[in-house]
C-alpha cells in the first residue's frame, strides 16, 4: 500500500448495510472494541473519514520521531 492510499475504506455488505474495511489487517475496522460493521452510508463514511485521518496524523508523528 502506497504512502497516499487510504488505509480504511467503505464496503457494502450483502445485507445492504456498510462496513469499514482495514487494509492494512485485511478485516472489519475495531473503533475501541467495536467491529464496524452493519452500519447506515453516512456512519460508515464518517468513521472511515475519522480512521484514515487519525492513521495519517500517527504516520505523520512517527515520522517526525
Amino acid at each position: 500500500m502506497s504512502e497516499n492510499a487510504s488505509r480504511f475504506e467503505c464496503i457494502m455488505e450483502p445485507n445492504g448495510r456498510w462496513m469499514v474495511w482495514d487494509k492494512k489487517l485485511d478485516l472489519p475496522a475495531q473503533f475501541s472494541t467495536l467491529a464496524l460493521i452493519g452500519m447506515g452510508h453516512h456512519e460508515a463514511i464518517s468513521l472511515c473519514d475519522l480512521l484514515n485521518e487519525t492513521d495519517t496524523a500517527d504516520v505523520r508523528q512517527n515520522l517526525a520521531s
